[in-house]
């Protein structure tokens, strides 16, 4: 069996193609898989899609900007969760094609459609939304991002429990082609660990 931890910025270009490869890959193997999408935001992350998006780097205004509306992607996604890790993802795959591929903007009427398309209930999805333990989700990710290493997104983070009985782990940054993740499927339990993380998973940065 398969463990999946991808890690996203929950509005980039870069993340909706490896959910997209990711989604794919995991259809046609012919074992069990356990997937989860965990978005992210950090500094480095924002700084990659002001760069993807040709934004000045000094722009701070337009940095504050972006990390606000990641921010507030990452807990809708984690408020949308709370009705099913299924139509999470779907909403976040929604907002991120909107903004990248029909590029909306993100508004209260964006959401809505996202809610509506991911068919999550809106009445319970904003009572979630202003809700603690929305936050301290988020924050819980964070800190398994932390243990894990990941510092930029895409990053997949693999456990392959029928090759591997330490349950080491494979930390694979920038992951975002289809025929890549495939191959990666194939080989998580094959390498030797070479980081020793708190949490006693082993992971092997590529």
């Amino acid at each position: 069996m398969l463990e999946i931890f991808l890690f996203v910025n929950p509005i980039g270009i870069e993340c909706l193609s490896a959910e997209r490869s990711t989604l794919k890959a995991i259809a046609d193997y012919p074992d069990t898989v356990h997937y989860s999408f965990i978005p992210l935001v950090n500094l480095k992350i924002v700084k990659r899609y002001m760069e993807l998006k040709h934004i000045p780097a000094n722009d701070l205004t337009a940095q504050n900007k972006i990390n606000q509306m990641a921010y507030s992607v990452a807990l809708d996604f984690k408020a949308a969760s709370f009705q099913g890790t299924k139509k999470a993802r779907e909403f976040l795959l929604f907002i991120q094609s909107a903004i990248n591929e029909h590029d909306r903007a993100y508004t209260p009427a964006l959401v809505e459609e996202g809610l509506r398309a991911a068919g999550v209930d809106s009445a319970m999805f904003w009572d979630d939304r202003h809700s603690p333990y929305v936050q301290s989700g988020y924050e819980k990710d964070l800190a398994a991002a932390t243990r894990m290493g990941v510092e930029i997104a895409p990053s997949m983070v693999l456990f392959d429990y029928a090759k591997d009985i330490d349950h080491a782990g494979l930390l694979v940054a920038g992951c975002t082609n289809e025929n890549i993740i495939r191959g990666l499927f194939s080989h998580a339990g094959d390498l030797s660990a070479t980081k020793t993380i708190q949490s006693r998973r082993h992971f092997h940065v590529l």
